[in-house]
């Protein structure tokens, strides 16, 4: 038992030395990297696609104590407030995100303006009339504006 706890304490300390030095890259969130982010318009709601890399340090660590951690980072890369994850692996996770679209009347929406904690390498916003795509972007600028599918 004292072999797993010093085990673990080994494994944290080296976590905390390897995140730091990693994180000169603006697509990383702590222990992630963000390779893209898809947003999918569907009235009020979208669905996001977020795919990443994990440090190869840590990815030990997520398999022994669990995905907890790892969603709530991906929660924060996001950065939607009532975002659900449906969805979670090693590489990619797929999020809810009830009433993200501002409901304008007689079937029309708008996506607001939205800003990442990190720079995202790709991004791409889609409805079902239009799709735009940024590349390294921490900002989806201006909003859009979309009608019921």
């Amino acid at each position: 038992m004292k072999f797993l706890a010093h085990g673990l304490a080994m494994l944290l300390l080296l976590l905390l030395i390897v995140v730091p030095v990693a994180a000169a890259d603006d697509s990383r969130y702590s222990y992630l990297t963000v390779q893209s982010v898809e947003i999918h318009l569907d009235n009020h709601d979208a669905k996001v696609n977020v795919t990443y890399t994990i440090d190869d340090g840590v990815q030990i660590l997520v398999h022994l104590l669990g995905m907890s951690d790892l969603r709530e980072k991906v929660l924060e890369v996001v950065n939607f407030k009532g975002a659900t994850i449906e969805e979670i692996t090693m590489d990619h996770a797929v999020l809810t995100i009830p009433g993200v679209g501002l409901d304008y009347g007689r079937g029309t929406f708008w996506f607001p303006e939205h800003e990442f904690p990190v720079k995202i390498p790709s991004l791409v916003v889609a409805s079902p009339q239009d799709r735009r795509a940024f590349q390294n972007t921490a900002v989806f600028p201006e909003g859009m504006g979309y009608f019921k599918a």
